[in-house]
């Protein structure tokens, strides 16, 4: 890190507004900061938020544990980079944090499935975060969850349906079996229930006009072998 990129920061005068800053003079409650219009001030650290910015060569780091600092602006700044570079999926830990990419990509193919759940690949994927907690329920014969959240219109159904298609892939008993194509996939027959569901409480944001106003939970059944055996719909 160079002298330069060290007193690099990010400044907040409102909650959730982050703009960048430059370090001039730091004192134990007091801070003299040249913001983004060049202009000079001295501030109260108690007035302000304050954090100091991650060295240029990190901030496209895929896993945001290995930032030297980990806080709001910093992730956020690291989420809008990996966007530029068309990266729609980052790790922190074990969560697994989803961008709108705006524009088709081609991510979920069936060949990118396949490589997720017949390899070890660390990649940040939707399709690691499914195959990991099938391997898990496999290897400790313990249920496994797979949290997904987000405001209206994030892409959460999208995101279960990924989900369902790795449990559907990794749950056939046999690896050389053919799907029947008379018969509905799992994920198919769950997104199926959707418009019965969401016809009993749904309402029109500003981002989404069809937004569910509950939650789902879905089961998916196992037997030992990990071959699917059923599923569930509670909400």
């Amino acid at each position: 890190m160079t002298t330069a990129e060290g007193n690099r920061g990010w400044v907040s005068f409102r909650d959730g507004l982050w703009e960048e800053c430059t370090v001039v003079e730091a004192e134990e409650n007091e801070l003299k900061l040249k913001l983004k219009d060049g202009t000079t001030k001295s501030l109260k650290r108690a007035d302000i938020g304050f954090a100091y910015r991650n060295p240029s060569d990190v901030e496209d780091l895929d896993d945001f544990l290995n930032l030297p600092n980990l806080d709001e602006p910093n992730i956020l700044h690291s989420v809008r980079v990996r966007y530029w570079k068309h990266h729609v999926y980052s790790y922190t830990g074990p969560i697994l944090i989803a961008v709108n990419p705006w524009r088709r990509v081609n991510i979920y193919e069936q060949s990118v499935l396949e490589h997720y759940t017949s390899s070890n690949e660390d990649l940040p994927h939707i399709f690691g975060i499914a195959t990991k907690a099938h391997r898990a329920m496999r290897k400790t014969n313990r249920n496994q969850c797979v949290l997904i959240s987000g405001e209206s219109g994030a892409g959460k159904t999208e995101s279960t349906k990924q989900v369902l298609r790795v449990l559907t892939a990794m749950g056939v008993k046999d690896p050389n079996e053919k799907a029947d194509a008379s018969k509905p996939t799992l994920e198919s027959q769950v997104l199926m229930t959707n418009p019965v569901l969401e016809a009993f409480g749904n309402a029109k944001t500003l981002r989404n006009n069809n937004s569910s106003r509950f939650g789902k939970w879905i089961n998916v059944h196992f037997d030992p072998q990990g071959k699917i055996r059923g599923a569930e719909i509670q909400t």
